[in-house]
């Protein structure tokens, strides 16, 4: 029994020191940027919208604009300036693109994508 209790106490004092027992750190959360998820109504800047010059719209960091040529492009998308602000049209298929950092679906009057309410 002697030599059980230190062998136990040892054991303990290992496991706890071990990296498996010790949580990541979490990831910060910072504004968004194009493209990336964000709560709507969040301030710019803040961690739950997103970075200066850019709006949460529909669950997603987008782009303000005065001329398509303001919008990003997004690879095989129409992405255009629709009142001041680029939006991401659905295709033909009512798909929306799957390369942004949110995933997203053709929504919006089954015409603009928006993020996906997961």
């Amino acid at each position: 029994m002697r030599n059980f209790v230190p062998v136990l106490f040892v054991s303990v004092s290992l496991l706890s020191l071990s990296p498996a027992c010790n949580e990541p750190e979490p990831e910060p959360n910072v504004p968004g940027e194009f493209g990336e998820a964000c709560v709507e109504g969040a301030l710019a800047d803040t961690p739950d919208g997103c970075k200066a010059g850019l709006y949460c719209f529909e669950g997603y960091c987008e782009e303000r604009c005065s001329t398509d040529d303001n919008c990003q492009t997004v690879e095989g998308w129409a992405h255009t300036c629709v009142a001041g602000q680029c939006q991401i049209f659905c295709d033909a298929d009512g798909m929306c693109p799957q390369t942004l950092a949110t995933p997203l679906e053709c929504w919006i009057n089954g015409m603009w994508c928006a993020a996906r309410d997961d």
